[in-house]
């Protein structure tokens, strides 16, 4: 069974119906689509191990649409670095046109190649990416050709092909789950009760992460870990290594704030906080720039994500204001648990 989502409208991607409550057909189909949705749930359990030494967490999330998995992933590759592990990421390269023939993602890749996230997590973290729609295959290619001690698997939360050791689940405060509904009558990519078999979940955008899947309707036992994303640092496109503090560009006169994230007005409202005067231009999440939409930008300042789309359009340095996550206890847990792992 699969469904189309060419009926997406705005910005957050999600059609209208979606934040209503249940329709009378929603109601009479919605055990048929539950059912499906276990069977495939039981396929997930059984998938094939690629490795016996290398454990796998997958970051996915149940909701439709940007809940912050890839900065999330983007930040645990970098702290389990910092904690001498050698994590490896692998992605499906969404937006890209990457099939079933899995790529190994460099600094010089092409993001409509292998997609937005996948460059630009290689670009942050350093750490070998690799794309490829069948994660299987992803994680059989980075396990065969780098010396990784962990795999992260950007999304692939409902992939009937992955083994994971670690299941992770995202949710987005600001996002929520609209009418609580599986798809195609709402967001969810699997009925809520799924939390229950998941090892790990994160909530972002919240101190009180418990309290706010309780208020979304989901009470679980799963442990339940609070995230949050802020504004690091910012750099100019043509001296990445060079890391200035947002609010040192107060007096860099006015910008074209461009984001094309599936929370854009979260990337200009912490412009606005930290004092820069922006004009704003909001795009849908992983929008494929053009020159027609670039040509009459000036003094440009944009988001790691976007940067690596616009570099190829812009013909002036612009600035790039890299996001950061912050999770210390999610962290933790994970080490702990990977620490316990290679014990086995």
């Amino acid at each position: 069974m699969k469904f189309g989502f060419g009926v997406f409208k705005g910005v957050d991607g999600w059609p209208q119906r979606w934040r209503r409550p249940a329709s009378a057909l929603s109601r009479a189909l919605r055990p048929m689509i539950t059912y499906w949705m276990r069977k495939k749930r039981q396929k997930i359990a059984s998938a094939p191990h690629i490795s016996n030494q290398i454990p796998v967490v997958c970051i996915g999330n149940l909701v439709v649409g940007g809940s912050g998995k890839s900065p999330l992933v983007m930040s645990l590759a970098l702290r389990l670095k910092d904690a001498g592990f050698r994590p490896g990421i692998v992605s499906r390269g969404f937006g890209g046109s990457v099939t079933n023939l899995p790529i190994e993602v460099t600094e010089r890749s092409e993001p409509h190649i292998v997609g937005d996230e996948p460059l630009m997590l290689k670009i942050r973290t350093g750490c070998p990416v690799i794309v490829c729609r069948d994660r299987a295959k992803a994680v059989d290619r980075l396990c065969f050709h780098n010396r990784v001690d962990v795999v992260l698997a950007d999304d692939g939360l409902q992939n009937t092909q992955l083994w994971r050791d670690l299941s992770v689940c995202v949710f987005n405060k600001q996002q929520g789950i609209g009418n609580g509904l599986e798809m195609p009558f709402g967001p969810l990519r699997e009925p809520l009760t799924v939390v229950d078999q998941l090892d790990a979940v994160v909530v972002r955008g919240t101190e009180y992460p418990k309290e706010m899947l309780i208020e979304m309707g989901v009470e679980t036992t799963t442990p339940v870990f609070a995230s949050a994303s802020r504004m690091g640092y910012a750099y100019r496109s043509d001296s990445p290594n060079e890391h200035h503090r947002v609010t040192d560009l107060i007096d860099h006169g006015d910008f074209d704030a461009i984001s094309g994230i599936a929370s854009p007005g979260l990337f200009f409202e912490g412009l606005e906080q930290a004092g820069l005067s922006i004009k704003e231009h909001a795009f849908p999440d992983h929008h494929q720039f053009t020159v027609s939409e670039t040509s009459e930008l000036e003094h440009v300042i944009t988001t790691e994500k976007d940067a690596v789309k616009l570099v190829h359009l812009l013909a002036e340095p612009f600035w790039v204001v890299a996001l950061d996550s912050d999770q210390p206890e999610f962290e933790r847990w994970l080490i702990d648990h990977l620490k316990d792992w290679s014990r086995r």
